[in-house]
């Protein structure tokens, strides 16, 4: 069974360990802790987002577009689950040492590290995992910015990374 260590405002480890049944109620998150969640910006040399189009069955944002992410399970780091990820959803391994840390937020009671990394990835190398994935597709940032989409808060930040 899956089991995820809780963390704090910060993204510390708390010790509090909640299984993937005890999240499905929200309120099984103790006061000041957060499910950890990562996902990671892919750039490719045009400065253009690989973002995947969830899909129709999911429970949380189906059909939406968004970055690869998901929970970091026990035991694992945010680089690690992000990883494993971008692995199990589009066949594509990425190297933990090239990833760079884009941004932290909470949201509702998760605690989400977003990671960046440049790579150039041919949508036709890629094997969608079907039962998380519709579709692919590079965005110039601003598509992403008229995309009638939740979850782009890292977006000011990557900005100014592609303006430096």
């Amino acid at each position: 069974m899956e089991k995820f260590e809780l963390v704090d405002d910060k993204g510390n480890r708390t010790s509090k360990i909640l299984s993937i049944v005890e999240l499905e109620n929200v309120n099984n998150i103790p006061k000041d802790c957060y499910l950890p969640v990562t996902g990671v910006v892919i750039l490719n040399t045009n400065n253009n987002i690989l973002a995947q189009k969830r899909s129709k069955l999911k429970s949380t944002n189906p059909g939406k577009w968004g970055i690869f992410s998901g929970k970091v399970d026990l035991g694992e780091t945010p680089k690690e689950a992000v990883v494993r990820e971008v692995y199990e959803e589009i066949g594509i391994k990425l190297n933990v040492d090239e990833l760079k840390i884009l941004s932290n937020y909470k949201s509702n009671k998760a605690f989400f590290t977003i990671f960046y990394i440049c790579k150039n990835i041919d949508t036709a190398d890629c094997k969608l995992q079907k039962k998380e994935i519709d579709e692919i597709k590079y965005f110039n940032i601003k598509e992403l910015e008229n995309l009638d989409n939740d979850g782009f808060e890292w977006l000011p930040d990557l900005k100014k990374i592609i303006a430096n």
